[in-house]
């Protein structure tokens, strides 16, 4: 019987164990590093703690590499039976776990030959004396024969090893192309690395997520999971960004050596081992951790491409208690209520316990209020909870007596809230519709009473332009204090007897009677609008062609080339459907337009409280703004109306902050030619919002359909702080007197309106425009 002989291909062996594994020259080079950083490490961490002295050199010429270190160094057994042989590791011993090794694989010197010629290994093992050299060529190499030197070379040298690889004729390595591929590897290596003389290690951990940013210290919490556990210390910057230091780090009672350094959307989590980077680790998660996982139990797979399944598994169930330890150390603080990842974990983990701090908008006035302070109020106050957005249904159910809490349209804060309403605070939703209880007939009513519903209607009438209103007290379910109902032309309204707000107005009536109008129409604006602003004719367009001609009739007194109103009106259609910037608009107005001086001198700024003495005694206080029911800013709203009162004033100032008066402090009245020509449009429910910087701050003014804007541009003498630029909507606060528009100035450009000794003198620009083309 025959035999057929085993053979080996030695060259395609080499090509498979190298090429397969490690398959670029860099590759080579990162593997010969990490085992002068593991050799390293065993002679001067033996304890397990890395003491100062070793060094490693890496020197590149144009065909070799050489990596020197002053390691633990090889004896002749460790160079035949663990160096020169593939599959074979020396460590895998307790010391070298001890001394924190990275390597294990154990595949040995021959993957060098994926892209060498020739490999020279010259090493000293650490205590002793002699000093071995080998050398190997790919083209001798055959496996199962003695086709490697060895010799004793007389030469003196410290302990450690040197390694020299000629390159063959495919492969190449740049110094620049091994510079930026070892950095990720070995940044942050305690030893020192070189490369040609420059160092690429040293750098610390807490550098590299710290990035210039200051972390305060929340607390720290020992948590496990029954395998693993570990000390999390939560910390967070001025951002509210998350920060986890993990420590003391056990798997099934036995410490593993190193630590964890989670910042929440810190990108790349990357693992290491002892320091030297292994590979990037997919790591799930709300808080979306990335950062550093230095822990001794990771394990890359062959190929060093990634990390194996177990180490992945392992650190994911790391973050997962982390996330834990973020979440209760940050459930007390305000800043829960701004992190989407802490109400993504809440939902997950079905920890609602901890959401007393997250905030829900609260009706009227849409008020943000922490969860568990309404926790504190139940029993004593009336709630209600409505999932969607139409305005009319919010301002129907919630008064004085009845608040509405707006569930959020957006998950994960929608779930939270709206578990917490039903399960903990047990709220009921709004019903579908109030109902009439009863209705009281004229002679149930005092002269009082009927001189408040004759006031309603009069207002409405002749301020709102609704022609048929018919207005009655009654007694309506669910607390509700408005009920506005059409009745084919006729808006009939029912008003709750009994509503808070009413009370105070009969005082008026009987005390103070020169007060009564005003104080009338400052609660048609808060608390009768709101419910029937969508039967108000300047919110449809018949209102719209009703109001656009009564402006162009006093057109006369001011007014540009048409072709030019074409122009901005054009752009500002652009800007209004996001196809130009508000830049652009700014540019093209203000070269259509005319300035005009406006002068304030010290002797025309007053005080509201002398000029304006009923907005300080009106007992309509709780004015709150009129807030989209999305979200999305402030709904058009009134002006606040003394028609009755005279002011020469130009500035009016107060240092109250007034919740009729939205708590702005300062007023300014417009120029003479914007009141004469336009303050029909003021008359009518719009939106403000202002923008500033530079020279420049600009009022953009909305009625209630968005057809139609004015814009008034002040051009300030000096420049605003570079620093305060800026802009936003702001609850309607326009107050229109006896021949005087007064419009709010926000708090932070107060300094730029104060008026001094000298007269306060700007430009201004006006027009009104028309997107209804």
């Amino acid at each position: 019987m025959s035999g057929i002989v085993f053979q080996v291909d030695t060259p395609r062996v080499l090509a498979i164990l190298a090429n397969e594994i490690y398959d670029s020259p860099l590759a080579m080079l990162r593997e010969n590093l990490q085992n002068a950083y593991d050799a390293v490490r065993q002679r001067f961490a033996m304890d397990g703690t890395l003491s100062e002295g070793g060094e490693i050199r890496v020197t590149l010429t144009d065909r070799s590499v050489s990596i020197v270190d002053n390691g633990i160094g090889m004896s002749e057994e460790t160079l035949r039976e663990n160096f020169w042989k593939a599959g074979s590791s020396g460590k895998r011993s307790d010391r070298a776990r001890r001394a924190g090794v990275v390597g294990t694989f154990g595949i040995g010197a021959m993957a060098n030959f994926g892209v060498c010629s020739r490999l020279v290994v010259e090493t000293r093992a650490f205590d002793q004396d002699k000093v071995l050299r080998s050398i190997a060529d790919l083209e001798t190499l055959k496996i199962g024969e003695e086709c490697i030197s060895f010799e004793i070379v007389a030469t003196e040298r410290d302990f450690g090893t040197t390694i020299t690889a000629t390159l063959d004729d495919r492969s190449t390595i740049t110094l620049s192309q091994a510079r930026d591929y070892l950095r990720p590897y070995v940044r942050m290596l305690p030893v020192p690395v070189y490369i040609n003389d420059e160092l690429i290690s040293g750098e610390k951990i807490a550098e590299l997520y710290q990035q210039g940013r200051s972390f305060s210290k929340l607390g720290t919490q020992s948590l496990g999971d029954g395998t693993l556990s570990g000390d999390f210390s939560v910390h967070v910057d001025s951002n509210s960004q998350v920060l986890v230091l993990v420590d003391n780090v056990k798997v099934e009672g036995t410490e593993i050596q190193g630590s964890m350094a989670l910042l929440q959307g810190g990108g790349q989590l990357m693992g290491l081992r002892s320091f030297f980077g292994l590979a990037p680790i997919p790591a799930s998660g709300h808080y979306q951790f990335g950062g550093y996982a230095n822990l001794g139990f990771l394990h890359p797979t062959a190929g060093r491409e990634a990390l194996s399944r177990d180490s992945i598994d392992q650190v994911n169930r790391l973050i997962n208690l982390a996330e834990g330890a973020a979440s209760e150390t940050i459930a007390p603080l305000a800043m829960a209520d701004r992190s989407n990842a802490f109400l993504g974990w809440l939902v997950a983990h079905s920890r609602y316990d901890l959401a007393e701090n997250i905030t829900i908008s609260v009706h009227p006035g849409q008020d943000s209020v922490p969860l568990g302070k309404l926790r504190n109020t139940i029993g004593q106050h009336q709630y209600l909870y409505y999932t969607g957005i139409t305005g009319q249904v919010i301002n129907t159910f919630s008064n004085e007596s009845c608040s509405v809490l707006q569930v959020s349209q957006n998950n994960p804060r929608r779930r939270v809230q709206l578990h917490y309403v039903t399960e903990v605070l047990k709220v009921s939703q709004v019903p579908t519709s109030a109902q009439i209880l009863k209705i009281y007939a004229a002679s149930d009513l005092t002269f009082a009473e009927a001189s408040v519903l004759l006031r309603i209607a009069s207002t409405l009438r002749d301020d709102y332009l609704i022609p048929d209103v018919d207005v009655q007290f009654a007694n309506i379910s669910h607390n509700v204090t408005v009920l506005p109902e059409k009745v084919g032309d006729q808006l009939k309204l029912s008003i709750a007897r009994s509503s808070p707000a009413i009370l105070p107005l009969l005082g008026v009536y009987e005390t103070a009677y020169t007060l009564f109008s005003q104080f009338m129409k400052d609660y048609v604006r808060v608390a009768i609008y709101p419910s029937v602003q969508q039967y108000v004719p300047s919110s449809t367009k018949g209102g719209v062609d009703a109001l656009r001609k009564l402006l162009l009739k006093s057109k006369e007194l001011y007014r540009y080339e048409e072709a030019d109103r074409g122009d901005i009106e054009g752009i500002l259609g652009d800007y209004l459907s996001g196809e130009s910037s508000f830049a652009k608009v700014l540019n093209v107005a203000r070269s259509k337009t005319r300035p005009q001086t406006q002068r304030v001198s010290a002797e025309q700024v007053g005080r509201i409280e002398t000029e304006l003495p009923g907005i300080v005694d009106s007992p309509v206080l709780d004015a709150a703004p009129n807030p989209s029911p999305a979200g999305e800013g402030f709904n058009a709203s009134p002006p606040i109306v003394r028609d009755n009162v005279v002011s020469e004033m130009k500035i009016l100032t107060t240092n109250e902050h007034y919740p009729l008066l939205n708590n702005f402090t300062m007023f300014l009245g417009v120029s003479e030619k914007l009141m004469k020509s336009e303050a029909e449009f003021f008359n009518r429910p719009h939106t403000t919002r202002i923008i500033w910087g530079g020279h420049r701050v600009v009022y953009i003014f909305t009625e209630e359909t968005e057809t139609l804007s004015l814009y008034y541009d002040i051009e300030l003498k000096g420049q605003i702080q570079k620093s305060k630029t800026g802009g936003a909507m702001f609850p309607t606060t326009t107050l229109i007197t006896k021949g005087r528009i007064f419009i709010p100035i926000p708090e932070i450009l107060s300094e730029d309106f104060r008026v001094g000794t000298a007269p306060k003198e700007f430009f201004v620009r006006f027009d009104i425009l028309s997107t209804d083309l």
